[in-house]
């Protein structure tokens, strides 16, 4: 009885993952805008609701409510972008002096390993000193080729931009809509659906919001304390571009197995060999303290039932990684905690009644 159980969740999580994948992938991209859309007329609903009992026509206020919301959303965005673009684009300006500035250190690394490796038996010694130097000659070109992705990556965007343009007004339209007729929605699926399934709905919902939920809240309020620690760190060090670096690096370290060690420890290692010991020193003692903060605030802020196990998260990230590239590493894990959940609320289920 217990074996036709699991089988029967399993196959129940089965057919759910294989329909949302499918649903994802042919309706994604056409209800994209409307989900979104829904996600701002469901942030604004408290504010229309006051408006309508305060005697406002609900499309007037649902209209004056997402206007605002808009209003406020965007001018931050356009602060935030104003600081971050001008840093961007200074740093960009630095690019081909900071490559040049590379070139010597380099070359001291490069001849130290090829002096180390003379050591080594004629064969091995060989055969890893002509990977050292190819290894280095594949540096050389690094400039040049960040320079090509770059480009790419702006031609991609302005091709991209029509569509852009049309999902953003699209979002717009379907939010100001949504906004006015959600209570007219919800009576609707309250009359079709039948109870049974409003009830389990409901309950998966709930679930997930508790859990995926508190699980984005803490990552947003880890990732801003992340931020402010970072950027305030990089100011004291006489950094050029701190809120540029501090966003980069804070946004890196929320990813899981990577953490802000994969930029300042070698950052402050490099700067140690080019013989900036302030500054290298800063670094790695500013890693220190952004990771002992993660460290002590996470527990509390996530909670043990909101994670995955260490082996679960590293293939949904490799996963995430091989089908969609670092989209995919940020996807891919939320949909395993999804996942995780639904596991959990069908495998509770029959033991609730």
């Amino acid at each position: 009885m217990e074996r036709k159980k699991v089988l029967k969740t399993l196959a129940l999580v089965a057919a759910a993952s294989v329909g949302g994948w499918l649903t994802v992938w042919l309706l994604g991209p056409v209800l994209l805008p409307f989900g979104v859309g829904y996600l701002f007329a469901w942030v604004a609903q408290p504010a229309v609701e006051a408006l309508c009992r305060g005697k406002f026509p609900r499309w007037a206020a649902a209209g004056l409510t997402v206007t605002v919301f808009y209003a406020l959303l965007f001018t931050a965005i356009y602060a935030v972008c104003w600081v971050l673009c001008r840093e961007a684009a200074a740093f960009a300006r630095q690019l081909p002096a900071l490559a040049a500035s590379l070139a010597e250190p380099a070359a001291r690394v490069e001849a130290w390993l090829l002096e180390r490796l003379s050591r080594f038996p004629d064969g091995l010694g060989q055969a890893l000193r002509e990977g050292v130097e190819t290894f280095f000659k594949s540096g050389a070109g690094l400039a040049g080729r960040l320079y090509s992705w770059v480009f790419d990556l702006a031609s991609a965007f302005l091709k991209r931009l029509p569509d852009l343009f049309l999902f953003f007004l699209t979002t717009v339209l379907s939010s100001f809509m949504l906004a006015a007729k959600l209570p007219e929605l919800r009576q609707a699926w309250q009359k079709r659906a039948p109870e049974a399934w409003q009830r389990r709905l409901q309950a998966v919902i709930r679930r997930l919001r508790e859990t995926l939920g508190g699980w984005v809240k803490a990552q947003v309020k880890l990732m801003g304390i992340t931020f402010l620690v970072l950027t305030a760190g990089l100011l004291i060090l006489g950094v050029d571009y701190p809120l540029l670096f501090g966003l980069l690096i804070a946004f890196i370290d929320a990813l899981p197995v990577f953490g802000s060690g994969a930029v300042l420890l070698p950052w402050g290692l490099y700067q140690l060999l080019d013989g900036n010991t302030f500054l290298g020193v800063g670094l790695l003692c500013l890693y220190g303290a952004a990771s002992l903060i993660r460290s002590a605030l996470e527990p509390r802020m996530l909670g043990k039932q909101m994670g995955l196990d260490p082996l679960w998260t590293l293939l949904a990230l490799y996963a995430g990684y091989r089908f969609f590239g670092i989209l995919g590493m940020i996807l891919f894990p939320v949909g395993a905690i999804l996942a995780k959940q639904l596991w959990s609320h069908l495998d509770a289920r029959p033991q609730n009644g």
